[in-house]
This record gives structure tokens, sequence and C-alpha cells, in this order.
């Protein structure tokens, strides 16, 4: 008999979900992103206060416990508006060290890439007064301000308020593996947003005296990426679920996503690529962190 997998949120993930939503949906009032990836609708003060910062902690440790199912949930929601805010790479820092838990204001990771050498890439490592945790490896944790780092000279995804640093976080395993798949489902909620984004333009964009949507091809690219945008997210919700799937499901889900943000400034034209289309800030966004987090599972 095969085993029902259970893919409902708990109670924590329900509620926090729905307070993440109009939280977002109030602070970026319909503004397209390219407006608020360089400003900050949200202050940190509001998620602090709010007891954001620890809905990861286990409910031993002080938080409100939720699961990572619950958090792959708050992730892909969180991807949907690509605010510029450390608020998941805090709740995941929180999650896995005391440090990280004493410390008010947001926390970050360092992660070196193949073409960063001995730096490490540290997203909203210039964000406020950012602190980056250098060891959640069990041994002696220890945080590290950003004061003296420096900014991203290419400032590829400005949605990630990138710095870099002369170090590196230590990960666990576990702790690899959770902040990845959770990254991916921030790549996933990305992925839906800028799907819903193609299917409305193409609803009104006329060609031939008809809007392009009625194009057979066009038909097709949404039909594809609405496909991975379901697998996408079921990826990510199998990977909180199975400890064996998570480096897989994690992977997976960028790749899907990105794929389908890639559908959507295709099916824009040339629009795709504007700076007022805003598609370009999700595709950065999400292509960056499936960098770091390819980084961190290897």
């Amino acid at each position: 008999m095969s085993k029902t997998v259970d893919l409902e949120l708990n109670e924590i993930g329900v509620e926090a979900a729905a307070g993440l939503r109009e939280m977002l949906k109030s602070a970026i009032n319909g503004a397209p992103v390219s407006m608020y990836s360089v400003a900050e609708p949200i202050t940190w003060k509001e998620f602090s206060e709010g007891g954001w910062d620890a809905i990861g902690i286990s409910e031993a440790d002080g938080g409100a416990g939720a699961t990572l199912r619950d958090l792959v949930a708050i992730g892909h929601l969180w991807g949907q508006s690509v605010l510029p805010s450390p608020l998941i790479t805090t709740i995941m820092a929180k999650r896995f060290s005391a440090a990280a838990r004493e410390y008010a204001g947001p926390v970050s990771f360092a992660i070196k890439t193949r073409s960063s050498g001995e730096l490490g890439i540290i997203p909203f490592g210039s964000y406020g007064e950012t602190k980056v945790l250098k060891n959640l490896t069990g041994g002696a944790d220890s945080l590290v301000s950003t004061s003296d780092l420096q900014a991203l000279a290419d400032d590829y995804a400005d949605s990630l308020r990138l710095a870099e640093g002369k170090f590196e976080t230590e990960f666990t395993k576990a702790a690899a593996e959770e902040l990845a798949l959770v990254w991916a489902s921030e790549a996933a909620g990305a992925a839906f947003a800028m799907l819903n984004k193609a299917v409305e333009y193409v609803k009104t964009r006329e060609q031939f005296g008809q809007p392009i949507g009625k194009f057979q091809i066009i038909k097709h690219y949404l039909a594809d990426a609405q496909m991975l945008v379901e697998l996408a997210e079921t990826a990510t919700m199998m990977g909180a679920l199975d400890e064996k799937m998570r480096r897989d499901s994690a992977i997976y889900a960028f790749d899907a996503s990105i794929k389908v943000i890639e559908t959507a400034i295709q099916v824009h034209g040339g629009l795709g690529f504007t700076w007022e289309m805003g598609i370009h800030v999700y595709l950065r966004h999400a292509t960056a962190l499936r960098d770091l987090a390819l980084e961190i599972l290897n």
C-alpha cells in the first residue's frame, strides 16, 4: 500500500502565510517591482517587532515552531514580491544558530562561489545592521558585523543587496539543504508571479488584430510554464517532507522556476527586458539564489 503524504501546512504556517500576504500587499500597494526593489517598503523594525524573524525557531528555543513545510510556503509567498529585505536569511539563520537568535537585527550568510575566489558573497550584506553568521556547525557560533564589508560593484541582483567579505559560513548538511530548499521556494514563488504577469499581458497585447494569447505558440509556451510552476512548488513541498529528496528537489525547483521566468520574458517580447516591466529583477533574484544554493549543496 502506498504511503499518503500530507502536504498541508500546520496552523502556524497558515496564519503566517496569511499575515505576511496582507503585510506585503499593504506595503507594496500595487507598485511595480522596479520601484520597490531599490527602496525599503517594510522596515526591519516592523518585521522584528512582529516576531517574523523568530517564526522558524523551535518552540523549545522560544520561537513559533514553524516546520520546514511552513517555511517553504512562506518562501513561496516571499518570492512573489522579491522584497529587498533579509527576512528569509534571518529566519533560517536563527533557526539553526543560538548566536543569531540572541541578535535582534537581521542575519545572513557568506558563501564563496567559483567566481568570488577568497571572498564570500553575502545576501543583504549591504543592508542596514545585518550581521553575518560564520559558524553554525555546533561549534562556537560567531556573528560578524557587515560594517567593514563592501557592496558588490556589479549590482546584478539589487533585490538581494549583495556584499562580499573575506570569510565564509560553515554549514551543516541539514542547514545547507533547508536553506537551499527555502531559497528554491522563493524562486518558485517568483516563477508563479511572472507566469501570472505573462498571462495577463497576452490577454491585452494585440498583434494582427487579435490578442497574442490566441496564438497557438503562445498557448504552448504558457501551458508548459504552468506545468513547470506546479512541479516546482510540489518539488519544494515534497523536499520539505522528505530529507532524502531535499537536495534534488531544490535543484529541480530552481531550474524549473528559472525556465518559467525566461518564458515570461520571451512572451513579453522586447518589453520583457525593460526596467519598467521588472521581470529581469525576478530572473536575477532567482538565478543569484540558485548559484549560492548550489555552492552550499556541493
